[in-house]
């Protein structure tokens, strides 16, 4: 283990030891790295404990200087992003092929995953500087805030646009019935969920607005170019960190998804069930060496996951118990939490705390939506609330892009919200100064 210090708190998310174990041991592999870096470069250091993932901080630190070194060159940023959509397509694919084929092309999708999120940082850093030199400070935030929202559709808004010019709504849910499925869930998307959207949508005002947003979108990106010159590049790789750092994730999602057959079939070849399956790590399934049904129940209940060095454990018990104590973060008695400011306002409202689709019920309008990270099947609730909140998140985050689009308030990267404030809790959210304050009756 390194020291404290040295790791990173980055993104909670629940996947159960087989994801997580590809999603480590594809950090490691130099060789996946090399097609989309000039320079050499692998992640053999991270943990995921509390469904927290946990990165070291000079990993992250040296591979977004190498990204950006890499990236600012036009033409082999074009390649990179070619790469990264081929891999997109083979892991797509790979989930209906065998077993072994479809770990080997997830592992080698996951550089995508790293690299997207430490690049993020200082392009931001680096594009807010470079504007700043062209244009007052006030004006610089201002072209940020507008640059921050992605040109090219993700998923969730593709959707959106699709079903609303579906002629058969049945076929449109069967294209798109892995959106809202995460962590290897067997969720589909439904006839009636999408009838429900529908009948939320205006379908006039939606396309107005969606060419407005695109010809203004257009318009400050090619202006913010030429205002940029030579350093133009750094707007190109922006606009991409925003698209593609919710696009990787769901083309995860969308394998797993579209992998439960494969993923059930190899578990009755092993004598599991499919979420039995799912708590055993890949290398423990291909080398067909399988936990006793003891540990994998204990992995069940609780599960950490360590990768040293490129070397990797999964720990229950007390050790993943003494794992969790040494993580742990003291929070109770804070009345005051300060995040980034990811779009302008302040509102006073009630907190409810979303963990996942069953907590969706309990938001109400105007409520204060508190979350780890916003994902794309959160839209429509967070079409009630007033304001959002998130541990979670840079400026080029899900939650950051909705709430710029939704024009609600939103402060970002708090890191406790969802352990600090409770449901009920009266706060005031200041988007403005970037903190968030409970109200005492």
């Amino acid at each position: 283990m390194l020291a404290k210090e040295e790791y990173l708190k980055t993104v909670k998310r629940p996947y159960p030891p087989f994801f997580t174990s590809l999603v480590c041991l594809g950090y490691t592999k130099e060789e996946y790295f090399q097609e989309v870096l000039k320079k050499p470069y692998a992640f053999p250091n991270m943990a995921h404990v509390d469904s927290i993932w946990y990165y070291a901080k000079k990993e992250v630190e040296e591979g977004s200087k190498i990204a950006l070194e890499s990236w600012k060159d036009k033409e082999f940023f074009e390649k990179v992003k070619n790469i990264f959509k081929k891999r997109e397509n083979e892991l797509v694919a790979a989930a209906k092929k065998d077993i072994k084929s479809y770990c080997n092309t997830y592992l080698k999708y996951m550089p995508a995953l790293a690299l997207v999120f430490a690049v993020e940082k200082p392009t931001e850093t680096k594009l807010r500087e470079a504007l700043s030199k062209k244009l007052t400070l006030e004006e610089a935030d201002e072209l940020m805030s507008e640059l921050n929202i992605p040109l090219q559709d993700n998923f969730y808004k593709k959707e959106k646009y699709d079903l609303i010019m579906a002629r058969n709504v049945s076929k449109h849910v069967k294209e798109y019935e892995w959106i809202l499925a995460r962590y290897g869930e067997e969720r589909k998307y439904t006839i009636a969920e999408a009838q429900e959207k529908l009948k939320h949508i205006n379908k006039e005002e939606f396309f107005k607005k969606w060419e407005e947003g695109k010809n203004k979108l257009n318009k400050i990106i090619t202006n913010a170019k030429k205002l940029l010159g030579q350093e133009a590049y750094l707007v190109d790789i922006l606009q991409y960190i925003i698209f593609y750092r919710t696009q990787r994730t769901d083309i995860m999602n969308k394998s797993g998804f579209l992998a439960i057959p494969l993923l059930k079939k190899t578990a009755e070849s092993l004598g599991l069930t499919y979420k039995e399956l799912l708590y055993c790590s890949a290398s423990e399934i291909l080398e067909r060496k399988i936990p006793s049904k003891y540990v994998l129940e204990m992995r069940m209940k609780d599960c950490s996951t360590i990768l040293y060095n490129g070397d990797l454990k999964l720990l229950i018990e007390e050790e993943s118990e003494h794992i969790k104590e040494f993580f742990k973060e003291e929070a109770s008695e804070v009345q005051e939490i300060k995040g980034s400011v990811a779009c302008q306002g302040k509102v006073i409202g009630i907190v409810k705390v979303i963990h996942g689709l069953k907590d969706f019920s309990k938001i109400n309008q105007g409520d204060i939506l508190v979350t780890s990270m916003t994902t794309p099947d959160m839209v429509m609730v967070m079409g009630k609330a007033s304001a959002f909140v998130t541990d979670e998140g840079g400026i080029t985050c899900h939650a950051a892009i909705v709430a710029r689009e939704m024009k609600k308030p939103c402060v970002i990267g708090t890191k406790i919200a969802t352990k600090v404030l409770k449901d009920g809790d009266l706060v005031e959210v200041d988007a403005i100064t970037g903190v968030v304050k409970k109200i005492t009756p």
